[in-house]
């Protein structure tokens, strides 16, 4: 009897049931096949890795800030920018700047989708206009705007208005190049079906034109809204003592590359804030269009 229960079946060797895995359920896997697959599943995330990658390129930056091997005068570190933030946030200075800011981007870029939509409109539905001015239209869309800055300030002077020129020419093409755009690409079958059912031509181009070219109106935006800003800076360093574009430049002059960084912060988060409301507006707009 002893003889027999010692004896083993060349077949049950290494076998999952002489080394014991017989005793996993069914379908579960190895806590090192799992913590695989968590970590992948964890990988696919987009966030995720978004998040590593601000992690590592803020490493980088802190350890070259800290490394002896540049002037810790000219490049300041994630820490002693995030140790500035709340002095310069809470100073008075950076709230007058802050408003003033505000103020220049609103002004501007109202005005300038005022002009851009009026002037695509115009433009995309008249052929004669179309074919005069779109070359130069183009030219002025591709033009250094910023570079004209100077001499604009020389022109025009100091004040409101050369910065609301300089915020409007930087920021009104791209919305008046989108909707002129979408005008020319307004179906004129649409417009024909219009006129046999004795629509005027202020009706065609509000209930047909109009409607037909809001998709292109939303990218339009979308790109106008950060060019505004954009200009908001340019207009702010070369004419108007006012602003963060000044407070850089304050900041600047003063060697201070660690509070210099809250307002260029601020820009960014402004400019990421209003380009995903104009994103998602584009969005919208566009969900009513046939693919």
């Amino acid at each position: 009897m002893a003889r027999a229960r010692d004896k083993v079946s060349p077949a049950s060797v290494g076998s999952p049931t002489a080394s014991g895995m017989d005793l996993l359920p069914a379908g579960s896997q190895t806590p090192t096949a799992a913590s695989r697959v968590g970590l992948l599943a964890l990988l696919r995330n987009p966030w995720i890795l978004r998040g590593l990658g601000l992690v590592f390129l803020l490493s980088v930056w802190e350890a070259w800030s800290r490394s002896g091997r540049v002037d810790p005068t000219l490049v300041a570190g994630p820490s002693r920018i995030v140790s500035r933030v709340p002095r310069v946030l809470t100073h008075e200075l950076y709230v007058e700047s802050l408003l003033s800011t505000l103020d220049l981007l609103a002004r501007g870029f109202f005005l300038s989708v005022a002009i851009g939509i009026t002037l695509g409109v115009v433009v995309g539905r008249i052929r004669v206009l179309d074919r005069a001015l779109t070359p130069y239209l183009n030219a002025l869309y591709a033009a250094p705007v910023p570079a004209l800055a100077p001499i604009l300030t020389i022109t025009i002077g100091f004040g409101l208005a050369s910065k609301l020129v300089v915020v409007v020419l930087v920021a009104v093409f791209p919305i008046l190049i989108n909707v002129q755009a979408g005008v020319k690409a307004t179906d004129e079958d649409l417009i024909e079906v219009g006129r046999s059912f004795g629509a005027n031509e202020r009706q065609i181009w509000t209930h047909i034109v109009l409607p037909f070219a809001v998709p292109f109106i939303g990218v339009g935006l979308r790109l106008g809204v950060a060019r505004a800003l954009i200009g908001t800076v340019v207009a702010e360093f070369y004419t108007s003592p006012d602003g963060l574009g000044f407070l850089i430049l304050i900041f600047a002059r003063r060697f201070d590359t660690a509070s210099m960084m809250t307002p260029v912060l601020t820009y960014t988060v402004l400019g990421l804030l209003l380009v995903g409301a104009f994103t998602y507006l584009e969005r919208r707009l566009s969900t009513w269009r046939v693919p």
